[in-house]
């Protein structure tokens, strides 16, 4: 039989958040069972108000605020709770929407690129890293271009209030700057928001290959992608 084991959050002293690690235990009743062979991960919650993601919170495991959202008709602001900063404003008042990520201008459909004509998911560059959606419409898998199949975030909602769930694993935590990424990238594909491009409305049964940096559109073809490896 499988030994049982605990995860507890664990914060660091600067205030940045690491997957929990398994530690025996034989009292299972006040935490979720689980097995040394799953890969460690921490459960995000987006508490909306109302059906939209651009007004909410993002809270830890056990109720933190993390980071805020917050929307008026013309932009949507990240607000990081860590250091009280403004992590990314979005100017959706423009017919090619503009964003500001940590100082930087981007457009947003330059930034969270359309993978291609025939799919809605999206890939954006974290450093010298590429990771892209698969998205399903209840639930998303991030997965990095270099290891296909093999997802380092996903996000799901729960039906009967439209809570969103944003699970990451152990690989995303420990790359600076890239849990920031994955709750923006969120962000702009739950608002209901247009980007500003069109391949995503094109046809899903065109098969012409579109290259962003290097890699074909083809290659990420969900039919070509193996079962996300959570």
């Amino acid at each position: 039989m499988a030994t049982s084991a605990f995860y507890t959050t664990q914060v660091f002293a600067s205030g940045s958040l690491r997957a929990p690690s398994p530690t025996p235990s034989s009292n299972t009743s006040l935490v979720e069972s689980t097995r040394y062979n799953e890969r460690p991960s921490i459960e995000l919650k987006v508490s909306s108000s109302g059906a939209k993601i651009t007004n909410a919170v993002v809270v830890d495991p056990v109720g933190r605020p993390l980071y805020s959202i917050s929307s008026d008709s013309k932009c949507t602001k990240l607000l990081s709770h860590k250091d009280n900063t403004e992590v990314a404003t979005i100017d959706w008042d423009r017919q090619s929407p503009r964003m500001v990520f940590r100082g930087k201008k981007h457009k947003c459909h330059k930034w969270l690129r359309s993978a291609g004509p025939n799919t809605k998911s999206r890939i954006f560059a974290h450093g010298d890293s590429r990771f892209r959606w698969l998205e399903r419409p209840s639930h998303g898998f991030l997965i990095p271009a270099n290891r296909p199949g093999f997802a380092v975030a996903k996000w799901q909602t729960k039906s009967r209030n439209d809570e969103l769930r944003l699970q990451i694993f152990q690989e995303a935590l420990v790359e600076p700057g890239l849990l920031e990424a994955i709750v923006l990238s969120i962000i702009l594909l739950q608002s209901g928001q247009p980007l500003g491009d069109s391949n995503a409305l094109e046809s899903m049964f065109s098969r012409a290959p579109v290259h962003y940096g290097g890699f074909s559109a083809n290659y990420w073809n969900l039919s070509d992608m193996k079962k996300p490896n959570l």
